[in-house]
C-alpha cells in the first residue's frame, strides 16, 4: 500500500475493515470485484482505496477511473468522502453530468481529472466526444455503485452496452457495489466481475411487527386530529417508539403516505420532518440537517432515505405499513445502528389483517436471508441507440460489428440475429441508419445525432396530465404519466381526497376527462403508481401462514420464529378473517357480491395481474366492456354492474398454460399502458420524434419489433406470465384447489381489497353530520352561470356568493328570473333566448333548452337558496330539483341530493359527447 494512503486511513478510520481489506487484495490482484454488503459495510472505501492505490503506485494518467452512480443528484455525502480521499491523495476528483456547466466541462477536457464520477447517461455522452475519447483511453477502472438499481432495468441495459463501446478502446477493470440481493451470481455475471467479496460478519437485526389496537386513550387523540380510533392507535404507538428509542428514521412507501404522516404528527405538536425526492434539494438538506443536530426527533422519509446519506447515528427504524419487499426492509432497516458489529432495531406498525400477515413474513424472510432476485432486464430499443452510438464514433462499421460487441453484454447474450436485423430495418426505415450492401458497411443518415443525444435516458420524460372536471369544466389538479399509464376508461380513482370516475383518456392532448364518483370502493389512490410490487414468493408464504393459521396456531406461530410479534394480536388478526372466504398457498377463492367480484389470490402483484387480465378477457367477450379490473398482491378485483356467477369465473381459470400469454397479450393491446409503453419505445427506437403524440400508435407498429418490445417491457414490468402459467398449470395438476362464494355483503378481506389507501383520505371514518358538511361545503365552492333569462345577462360565480338570491334582481333589465346553470347550458341557451326575442320559431332540441332554463329561474325565484343548491348538485336538473324541492328541505334535501347523486352514479357513467362541447348536462331531459 502506498504511504499517504495508508497515512489517509490512519487519519480517516484507523485502519480498514475486513471486507476493505479483501476488495484491497482482490482489485489489487488485478481482478473485476462485485462487493455485495449491507448499509454501513463501508462499500465505498472498500471499491475506492484500491484503485486509489492503483493511481498512486502506477502513476496512472487520467482519466485512470470512472465512477458511476445511477442517482439522478449525486448523494452529497458520497461525493464530499471521494473529495476528502482526493485531496489527502492528491488525486484530481470531479463529477460531470446533465447540470455540469459548459465552462466545467471544457476544463475537464482541458485538464481531466484522475477520476471522474458520472451517470449512465454520462458515460454515452462521453464517449462520442472526440477531445475526451484519447483520454477514455486510459481508463483502468470503472466502479458501478447500486448496481441493484440498475440491473432490472433499461437503465442497466445501456450501461452494459456503454461498457462495451468503452472496452473497445480501454482495457478496465471492473468493480461493483450492491445491497444484499437474491441472485448473487448472475448480478457478478451481469457486471462480468470475477469474484464477489462479502464481509465476514452477519449482520443482525431486530423486527417487531406490530398491529395495534384502538385503546380509550386513543379515543381522545382520535377526535383531536379528526381521525378513526384505529389510526390513532397507530399514531401513539409510533411515537412511544420514537421516545423510547432517540432519534428515528420513519420509513413510508410513498411520497404521499410521508407527507400526511408529517401532517399528522405535526398537528399533534410533534418535532418532525419529511424528506422525499420531490423536496427540492434545500428542503432536503433542512430537514437532514435538523435531525443530525437533534432539533427534530424523526425524519419521515421514502427510498430517498435508504441510501447512505450521513445523518448521524439513528437508534431506530419505523416502517409505517408493510415493506412489500425484503430487500426494502432489510436496506431500511439497515439504517439504524449501523455500525459493524450492531443489532438494527426496526419495527413495521401495520394497518390491517393483510399488511399485518404480510410483514411478519417479510421480516421472517429477512432474518432467513430469502432477498428477492433482480431481473436482469434488456431491450431492443437500447440496442438500437446503441449502435447509433458506434456509428457517431466510427462513421462506418461492417454490419455484423454492432452485434458482436452487443452480444458480449450478458443481457444480449442470447441476442438472435433476426432480432438484430428487425432492430437495423426500424433505424433504416426512420432514415437514421443506411447499409451500403456492395460494401457491406453501415453508416449515419441525417437526424442520427439528434435522436442519439435525445434519447440518452431511458427513463420516460414524465409528463403530467391534467385532469379534467367534466362537471364543472374545470382542470381540477395533475397526475403524473407513470400512474395515468394503468389507468382505464370506466376505472375510478383518488385524487385531493375525493374519488373520480374516468371518462375518457386523451393521448394527444395529455387530459384526463372525470367525474366525481363519490365512491371509494376500487377507487385507486393516486399515489398506487409509486407503490412497490409484493413478490411472488412472499405473497405465497402469506398464503401458506395463513394456511397454518387456519389448522395449527402453533406451527403458524414456529413459521414466524424470532420475529417480534405479540401473540394476541396474531389471533386477533386470523379471527377477523375466520369464518370467512380466505386464500392460502393451496386456495384461490372467487368470491360474488352485488356490485364487485374478488378472486383471492396469494401469488403477488405481477402474477394476479396475469391471472386479471385473463379473467377480464373471457367477461369482456361474455358482456361486452361493462367491468373494470385491478389486481393486487393478494386479491384481483373486478368492479361489476350486476352480481356474477362465481362458479361461471371459476371455470375461466382453468385454462390452459400455454394459452396465457396470448390472452394476456391481446387483452394488454387494448390497455391505455401498452399505448403509453409503445410511444416511449418507439422513441427510443428512433421511429418517432421525442415531441411526437400518436392517437392510434398500437395500429401504426402492429406486428413490428416496437411491438414485440413493448410486451417484453410490460412482462418483465408488470405483468409476470411465467408466474401466471406456473399457477394454471398447478390448478390443472390439483395442487391448487377454487372455492367460489355467492355473499350479499363482501367479506373483510374483499372489501379491504375493495377499497385502496382509505387511511389516507383527510379523515377517517366519517359521521353522518361530517360528510353533509363536507357535501354543502362541495356545493358552496362549485362554481355556476346566474343568467337572466329576460334579456340574457350572465355572470359565473360560485354558489356560495348566492346566499341572497331571493333579493337579486337582473342588473340590465331589473328581472327577478334569474335561472342557476351549468356553463354549457347557459351558452346553449344565450343564442335560443335570442331567437325567441326575434319571434322565431324553435327547434325541438331548442324549445327543451328554453324551457329547461326557465324552469330554473322558477324554482330559483320559489325556493330561493335551496333551489341554487340543489341546481349545483351532480345529476339534478330541473326536473329532478323541483320534485326534490317539493319534499325536502335543510339537511334532509342534502342527504337527498346526495343520495341522487350516488345513484346517479350508478346508473350511468358516460354521456354522449360531440366535438364542440365539453360535455352534456347530466339531467334526464337532454340523455
Amino acid at each position: 500500500m502506498h504511504p499517504l494512503l495508508r497515512k489517509a486511513i490512519k487519519e480517516r478510520f484507523g485502519r480498514l475493515n475486513r471486507l476493505q481489506q479483501d476488495a484491497f487484495k482482490e482489485v489489487s490482484s488485478g481482478k473485476s470485484v462485485l462487493i455485495i454488503a449491507p448499509t454501513g459495510s463501508g462499500k465505498t472505501e472498500a471499491a475506492v482505496l484500491p484503485v486509489f492505490n492503483e493511481i498512486l503506485e502506477n502513476g496512472l494518467k487520467p482519466i485512470s477511473a470512472l465512477y458511476i452512480a445511477p442517482l439522478k443528484a449525486l448523494n452529497r455525502d458520497l461525493l464530499d468522502r471521494l473529495e476528502w480521499w482526493g485531496r489527502k491523495l492528491g488525486i484530481s476528483v470531479e463529477v460531470r453530468h446533465g447540470d455540469t456547466s459548459t465552462y466545467r466541462k471544457a476544463k475537464q477536457t482541458k485538464n481531466p481529472p484522475q477520476m471522474l464520477i458520472i451517470t449512465p447517461e454520462t458515460l454515452g455522452v462521453i464517449l462520442t466526444v472526440k477531445s475526451l475519447r484519447k483520454h477514455l483511453e486510459n481508463v483502468k477502472f470503472v466502479i458501478v455503485d447500486e448496481i441493484a438499481e440498475l440491473v432490472d432495468n433499461k437503465r442497466g441495459a445501456q450501461l452494459l452496452l456503454n461498457l462495451e463501446r468503452l472496452a473497445e478502446i480501454a482495457e478496465f477493470k471492473r468493480i461493483g457495489m450492491t445491497a444484499t440481493v437474491g441472485n448473487e451470481e448472475e448480478v457478478r455475471e451481469w457486471l462480468k466481475a470475477d469474484v464477489i467479496v462479502k464481509p465476514p460478519w452477519k449482520k443482525n437485526y431486530r423486527f417487531h411487527v406490530l398491529y395495534p389496537k384502538p385503546g380509550e386513550e386513543d379515543e381522545e387523540l382520535a377526535r383531536k386530529l379528526s381521525l378513526s380510533p384505529e389510526i390513532a392507535a397507530r399514531l401513539r404507538l409510533l411515537w412511544e417508539i420514537v421516545e423510547k428509542h432517540g432519534k428515528a428514521l420513519i420509513f413510508t412507501n410513498t411520497r404521499q403516505f410521508a407527507e400526511i404522516l408529517a401532517h399528522r404528527l405535526k398537528a399533534w405538536g410533534k418535532p418532525v420532518e419529511v424528506h422525499h425526492g420531490s423536496l427540492s434539494k434545500e428542503a432536503r438538506i433542512k430537514a437532514e440537517r435538523a435531525l443530525k443536530e437533534g432539533k427534530i426527533k424523526a425524519l419521515i422519509c421514502t427510498s430517498s432515505m435508504e441510501l447512505g446519506i450521513d445523518i448521524g447515528d439513528v437508534d431506530v427504524v419505523i416502517q409505517y405499513m408493510s415493506p412489500r419487499q425484503v430487500n426494502r426492509l432489510v436496506q431500511r432497516a439497515g439504517r439504524a445502528k449501523h455500525r459493524i458489529g450492531e443489532v438494527s432495531e426496526a419495527y413495521v406498525i401495520t394497518s390491517n389483517v393483510e399488511d399485518y400477515l404480510q410483514s411478519l413474513v417479510i421480516a421472517k424472510h429477512a432474518l432467513e436471508g430469502r432477498f428477492e432476485a433482480v431481473e436482469p432486464m434488456g431491450g431492443l430499443d437500447v440496442l438500437a441507440h446503441f449502435i447509433v452510438g458506434l456509428l457517431i464514433e466510427y462513421k462506418r462499421l461492417p454490419r455484423e460489428r454492432p452485434y458482436e460487441i452487443a452480444r458480449r453484454a450478458y443481457v444480449y447474450r442470447n441476442l438472435g440475429w433476426s432480432d438484430y436485423l428487425d432492430v437495423l430495418r426500424v433505424l433504416e426505415d426512420a432514415r437514421l441508419v443506411g447499409y451500403d450492401e456492395e460494401t457491406g458497411l453501415l453508416y449515419l443518415r441525417r437526424g442520427a445525432f439528434q435522436y442519439y443525444y435525445e434519447n440518452l435516458s431511458t427513463i420516460p420524460d414524465e409528463v403530467s396530465w391534467r385532469v379534467f372536471d367534466a362537471r364543472s369544466g374545470h382542470v381540477i389538479g395533475r397526475l403524473d404519466e407513470s400512474f395515468v399509464m394503468d389507468l382505464e376508461e370506466g376505472m375510478e380513482f383518488v385524487m385531493n381526497g375525493r374519488s373520480w370516475i374516468v371518462l375518457k383518456i386523451d393521448d394527444e392532448a395529455r387530459l384526463l376527462k372525470v367525474r366525481e364518483s363519490k365512491s371509494l370502493e376500487s377507487a385507486i389512490p393516486s399515489w398506487e403508481g409509486e407503490m412497490i410490487p409484493v413478490p411472488f414468493g412472499v405473497a405465497l408464504a402469506v398464503g401458506r401462514l395463513k394456511r397454518e393459521l387456519a389448522f395449527d396456531f402453533g406451527k403458524a406461530k414456529e413459521l414466524l420464529e424470532g420475529v417480534g410479534f405479540r401473540e394476541e394480536e396474531l389471533k386477533r388478526a386470523f379471527e377477523e378473517i375466520k369464518g370467512e372466504p380466505f386464500s392460502t398457498d393451496r386456495d384461490i377463492v372467487v368470491e360474488s357480491t352485488p356490485k364487485a367480484l374478488v378472486i383471492h389470490a396469494d401469488f403477488g402483484n405481477r402474477a394476479n395481474e396475469a391471472l386479471g387480465r385473463l379473467v377480464h378477457s373471457f367477461l369482456i367477450l361474455r358482456y361486452g366492456r361493462v367491468f373494470s379490473v385491478r389486481a393486487q398482491a393478494h386479491a384481483v378485483v373486478f368492479k361489476t354492474p350486476f352480481q356474477l356467477n362465481p362458479e361461471e369465473v371459476k371455470g375461466y381459470l382453468y385454462q390452459e398454460p400455454e394459452s396465457l400469454e396470448f390472452i394476456v397479450a391481446r387483452a394488454l393491446r387494448d390497455s391505455h399502458a401498452y399505448r403509453w409503453r409503445m410511444l416511449n419505445v418507439a422513441k427510443r427506437f428512433g421511429a418517432l420524434r421525442r415531441d411526437a403524440r400518436i392517437g392510434r400508435v398500437e395500429r401504426l407498429f402492429e406486428g413490428t419489433v416496437i411491438e414485440r418490445e413493448t410486451l417484453n417491457e410490460l412482462y418483465h414490468d408488470k405483468v409476470d406470465v411465467s408466474k401466471g402459467e406456473l399457477v394454471l398449470e398447478m390448478l390443472k395438476r390439483g395442487t391448487i384447489r377454487v372455492k367460489s362464494e355467492l355473499r350479499r355483503e363482501p367479506s373483510t378481506l374483499a372489501r379491504l381489497n375493495m377499497t385502496v389507501g382509505g387511511e389516507f383520505l383527510l379523515t377517517g371514518v366519517l359521521e353522518r353530520d361530517e360528510i353533509l358538511e363536507l357535501f354543502r361545503n362541495r356545493l358552496l365552492d362549485h362554481e355556476v352561470v346566474l343568467v337572466c333569462t329576460n334579456c340574457g345577462w350572465y355572470s359565473k360565480t360560485k354558489v356560495s356568493r348566492l346566499r341572497s338570491i331571493k333579493d337579486r334582481e337582473c342588473p340590465r333589465c331589473g328581472s327577478k328570473m334569474l335561472a342557476v346553470a351549468h356553463p354549457i347550458d347557459a351558452e346553449e341557451f344565450l343564442p335560443v333566448l335570442d331567437k325567441v326575442r326575434r319571434g322565431e320559431p324553435l327547434e325541438r332540441k331548442e324549445e327543451r333548452t328554453y324551457r329547461k332554463l326557465l324552469k330554473a329561474a322558477d324554482l330559483v325565484d320559489t325556493y330561493g337558496f335551496e333551489a341554487v343548491l340543489a341546481l349545483a348538485s351532480y345529476g339534478t336538473g330541473p326536473d329532478t330539483a323541483a320534485r326534490l324541492l317539493a319534499q325536502y328541505r335543510g339537511d334532509a334535501l342534502l342527504v337527498a341530493l346526495m343520495e341522487r347523486e350516488r345513484e346517479f352514479i350508478r346508473t350511468r357513467r358516460f354521456w354522449v359527447e360531440d366535438k364542440n362541447r365539453t360535455e352534456k348536462q347530466p339531467e334526464e331531459n337532454n340523455v
